[in-house]
């Protein structure tokens, strides 16, 4: 069944339902599904996180100017080098009545340890972290194999599920059911579509009764999903679908912007041509990022120049984008030895960024004037996942995002197939490496600044990747939904309010 199709069928549902009653359900549509339902420990990503922060808690969060801020923890401090204490918040309780507690926290990490594949994502972390103490009921321990200025940062990536039900089900029992401390507990989970119910015991309890959420593929039937009332909000949504929304007396909101768009290059590959610099510079050089940011995107965001956004540990502000310069382009491809021209194949996923198919038609047009044959191949949200966590890029490259969801642009490139220490890295460059590593050890906060803007200007210098520009998170918010408030990715479900009528 083809996406477009599934979408359409979705849609069909909804219409076929009828306008929405006028109750506390607030409903929503989502791109894609979490691709490991409710576990949320074996994969990454934005867009799983939609779902998951409706049931889910982590120790800590970073709001929109940068700023770690308390969640099931509410404070921190580092005891040593190697060794960091959180105070966790009392009186808190999973949706299963367990309660929250420093041993709830070991006891998700000491399981992880021992199921890689149920913990893909955080099998890579866990050997930073070689054990995690209790000392009291609520303050656990965290000892780290190296120094880590930013560790409560990172630690905002990390959910929380209660000890004894992971213990009983295991992880892979979490894919169907999940149980968090978070606003919302699960239903009923149908192809397409999750219902989930209040859960008014949670320490940030919701202001509406039920959540529905759905998973629309098509940007399109997302959209006509909110015009006919069936849904309040429908995320990832086009930029040039504002003026209509509004004239509607609907709204769109620009979530904070917290990652770089980026063409991730197989730069390793001696077969790619982008292991040659020059190549990867023409490609910076050949794409008019100014048009796509002004027209396509509405002026909302301007063209990057490295994977870091302002607010960021190691955002350097001097490092400027890439010019349009197809000249330049040209020049180096011939300087590269391609005199006739250079081809090369893109992967991209649909439907998920706003207006990526007219983003990618522009880029693709924009290179072949200076001799670079583009062919994009569209790929599924899974197949994503599985090429940035093994780094089995099967063309030279792949559309995907630097996060910066960690206020620090060096987490990117740690442990990931950015670097040398990817289980598959894409790029591994011995003259910056060291640096990125001596960065990830310092526990002094302004030096590892000062080092990861060294790295930062490195990549734009060597075209790491073909930066483009800050990923565009619009949501379309119905007139009904009086509140919609995400911090960056993070939907903020239980701030959610409904207008009465």
């Amino acid at each position: 069944m083809s996406v477009i199709f599934r979408s359409l069928s979705l849609l069909f549902a909804l219409l076929v339902a009828g306008p929405a009653a006028a109750d506390s359900t607030f409903r929503i549509a989502l791109s894609a599904a979490p691709p490991t339902k409710g576990n949320p420990f074996a994969t990454v990503g934005t867009t799983p996180t939609f779902f998951w922060t409706a049931i889910y808690d982590r120790l800590t969060d970073i709001d929109n100017d940068g700023n770690i801020v308390p969640e099931l923890a509410l404070s921190w401090e580092a005891v040593n080098d190697l060794e960091w204490h959180f105070k966790l918040r009392p009186g808190v309780k999973f949706s299963n009545g367990e309660p929250v507690t420093a041993q709830s926290v070991k006891t998700v990490f000491d399981l992880m340890r021992n199921d890689s594949v149920n913990a893909l994502y955080w099998s890579r972390q866990e050997k930073f972290y070689p054990s995690v103490d209790v000392i009291d009921d609520l303050t656990v321990a965290f000892h780290t194999l190296q120094p880590n200025a930013v560790l409560p940062a990172y630690l905002s990536a990390l959910f929380i599920a209660p000890g004894g039900h992971v213990q009983n089900v295991g992880l892979a029992g979490l894919v169907n059911e999940p149980i968090g401390s978070g606003p919302f507990i699960l239903d009923t989970w149908e192809p397409g579509k999750v219902t989930l119910s209040a859960n008014r015991d949670s320490w940030r309890p919701p202001k509406v009764d039920k959540l529905e959420a759905y998973f629309v593929p098509d940007a399109s039937a997302r959209i006509q999903a909110l015009e006919t009332g069936q849904i309040d909000v429908a995320t990832v949504i086009s930029t040039d679908q504002i003026d209509l929304l509004e004239l509607n007396g609907h709204r769109t909101v620009l979530r904070n912007p917290s990652r770089i768009l980026v063409f991730a290059l197989k730069s390793n590959d001696p077969d790619s041509p982008f292991s040659d610099m020059r190549v990867r510079q023409a490609f910076n050089y050949a794409i008019n990022k100014d048009i796509i940011t002004e027209v396509l995107l509405a002026g909302l965001v301007r063209p990057a120049g490295q994977g870091a956004t302002p607010g960021a540990v190691g955002y350097a502000p001097d490092v400027k984008p890439y010019p349009y310069d197809p000249e330049r382009a040209r020049a180096l491809l011939v300087e590269a030895g391609y005199e006739d021209g250079v081809s090369f194949v893109i992967e991209s996923l649909a439907g998920v960024l706003p207006n990526d198919a007219a983003i990618l038609q522009q880029i693709t047009s924009d290179v072949l004037k200076v001799g670079m044959k583009m062919e994009v191949r569209l790929m599924t949200y899974p197949q994503l996942l599985q090429r940035t966590i093994l780094g089995k890029l099967e063309g030279d490259g792949f559309l995907m995002d630097f996060t910066n969801r960690y206020a620090d642009a060096l987490q990117p490139l740690l442990n990931t197939n950015h670097a040398c220490t990817g289980p598959g890295p894409w790029f591994c460059d011995p003259v910056i490496q060291p640096v990125i590593d001596q960065a990830a050890r310092t526990i002094d906060i302004a030096e590892r600044n000062r080092l990861t803007r060294q790295v930062v200007k490195y990549y734009h210098d060597v075209a790491q990747s073909l930066f483009l520009f800050p990923v565009v998170g619009l949501d379309a918010v119905h007139k009904r939904v009086k509140t919609w408030a995400p911090m960056n990715d993070r939907l903020m479900y239980h701030l959610v309010e409904l207008h009465d009528d």
